[in-house]
């Protein structure tokens, strides 16, 4: 079968009755970067378990599969200079995980945040949000250094249009389980004071600001699910935020809200903790048993960044809580770092089978 008449005759795999899933990054990982990294990956995952992956498909201002409709602001229908050149990543995983029955959700990691020297920052200014100065938002990276981000404008029509249109055009296209949207899809509350924002919110004089801002965020989630679900009512709306009073009051971010409007299929939270106890306190707030109890929840363990070595033990110690927490799953970021206790400044492997052992007996 070729890999076109495998795409249009797949389905989506039903939702597992418990998942064990993961990230797929193209940072700090070449798991993604060719069909044969891709294939020899998937099945080590199949092996311990694994059910459902999250694949990275939007990321500094490009989609890293190939996409004309992204491409009408973005200048390249996929990231350009990369591995993902002249091949269509995200079909090769759709076709490789099939046969180990392992759903794909491809992952919007940069939601409305983009490098100020992209192409769609460069030349659509006008789709940027600022902060009160009109300078741009910066963030910290994973590696400690300063990482200057700027905003799309969720308030703005196009910004709201080019979301919408994009992950629509995915949907349509890949027979995918569904979409994912993180903690990047927000609004940070230091921004909104453009000048489209500042006469929209101008017009609603007994508006709360933050409330207010939050409400569009929550608007543009509900275009996206409503446009999934017109094209395939058994694709998935999954979100990845992090706990909700953080999550609130630094980005604008009201999941819950989300949830109880029925916007949201799957929740995935990212409880990244060094501490057991820190861990516990997180996943045994009064919303997160609440939200359990009314979709399928995951919580998102840390397994390591490429400065953040953590041990074999603690993972598996934050694996059992959630199990025994009964939630509906764990998510673990990111795919390197299940793999290799340490990425730098030398690799340093897990031990097989202490993986298998703490992971496959979960499945």
């Amino acid at each position: 079968m070729s890999r076109s008449s495998a795409l249009e005759t797949s389905n989506p795999l039903p939702p597992p009755i418990f998942q064990q899933a993961v990230w797929l990054t193209n940072v700090d990982s070449q798991v993604m970067h060719s069909r044969a990294n891709l294939d020899r990956g998937l099945r080590q995952l199949a092996a311990l378990g694994f059910n459902t992956i999250y694949p990275v498909v939007w990321q500094r201002g490009y989609t890293l599969y190939p996409s004309p409709v992204a491409a009408k602001l973005t200048g390249a229908v996929v990231l350009p200079d990369s591995p993902f050149v002249g091949r269509d990543m995200l079909a090769e995983i759709i076709e490789l995980a099939a046969p180990l029955k392992i759903r794909v959700i491809p992952w919007w990691e940069y939601g409305l945040m983009v490098p100020p020297k992209s192409p769609l920052a460069r030349l659509h200014p006008e789709l940027l949000t600022i902060d009160r100065r009109g300078s741009l938002q910066r963030i910290q990276g994973a590696s400690g250094q300063p990482d200057p981000q700027v905003w799309l404008n969720p308030c703005d029509d196009r910004v709201r249009e080019f979301v919408v249109e994009t992950i629509g055009d995915l949907v349509a296209r890949y027979p995918v389980a569904g979409v994912q949207l993180d903690d990047h899809f927000a609004l940070p509350v230091e921004l909104g004071y453009d000048k489209l924002t500042q006469q929209l919110f101008a017009a609603q004089p007994h508006a709360n600001w933050d409330e207010w801002r939050r409400e569009q965020l929550t608007g543009l989630l509900a275009e996206i699910a409503s446009r999934v679900r017109a094209i395939r009512h058994d694709c998935l709306v999954s979100i990845s935020p992090n706990p909700l009073g953080f999550a609130k009051s630094r980005y604008l971010v009201d999941w819950q809200r989300w949830c109880d409007l029925g916007l949201v299929d799957e929740l995935v939270l990212q409880v990244y903790r060094d501490r057991l106890d820190a861990f516990a306190g997180e996943i045994s707030k009064p919303e997160v048993r609440a939200i359990k109890t009314k979709i399928p929840t995951l919580i998102g363990i840390l397994t390591g960044l490429r400065t953040k070595p953590i041990s074999t033990e603690s993972i598996a110690a934050q694996i059992d809580l959630t199990i025994a927490s009964e939630f509906g799953g764990f998510a673990c970021f990111f795919y390197e770092t299940l793999f290799h206790e340490q990425l730098s400044p030398q690799l340093v492997s897990r031990d097989p089978q202490q993986l298998m052992a703490i992971l496959r007996a979960k499945s």
